[in-house]
């Protein structure tokens, strides 16, 4: 295989898991790929399912006021709900709603069993390398967006 045809591969595979991540989003299609990732920090990646608008913001790569803007139109949309902490009333938590949090649930497991099921049809030294490969894509991304 050549490297052009590689970078081929790459860019229709990139294309296709867009229009599968767009196709799986279900009733809820109003969010974007940019709020499905803000949303699934909160959820999957933060402590006790909450952030502060600080690691929002900084996980974002935006300032704080940016973050704060982005997660009022999402109270709006009742998709997240914002809480003060007891200990310190300057510190602000944005949670993730009842209504968003189960269809993210749902929506994590249709995607996990989709995944199972490819990865089903893999050979054992497929799984093998995919795995590896993928790693060094992942390394090469954390070390190029540093």
């Amino acid at each position: 295989m050549s490297k052009e045809s590689t970078i081929n591969v790459i860019n229709k595979s990139m294309y296709t898991l867009m229009e599968f991540s767009r196709k799986s989003r279900g009733p809820i299609t109003r969010y974007r790929m940019r709020d499905l990732y803000i949303l699934g920090f909160i959820f999957f990646d933060s402590k006790d399912h909450r952030a502060t608008m600080s690691e929002l913001a900084a996980h974002m790569n935006i300032t704080p006021a940016a973050a704060s803007q982005i997660i009022s139109g999402y109270e709006k949309n009742g998709w997240v709900i914002r809480t003060r902490s007891e200990k310190d009333r300057r510190t602000v938590y944005v949670e993730i709603s009842d209504k968003i949090k189960e269809h993210l649930k749902s929506k994590w497991r249709d995607n996990q069993q989709f995944l199972s099921d490819f990865l089903d049809e893999l050979s054992p030294e497929d799984l093998d390398s995919l795995e590896r490969i993928l790693n060094k894509v992942l390394d090469y991304f954390e070390e190029y967006y540093k």
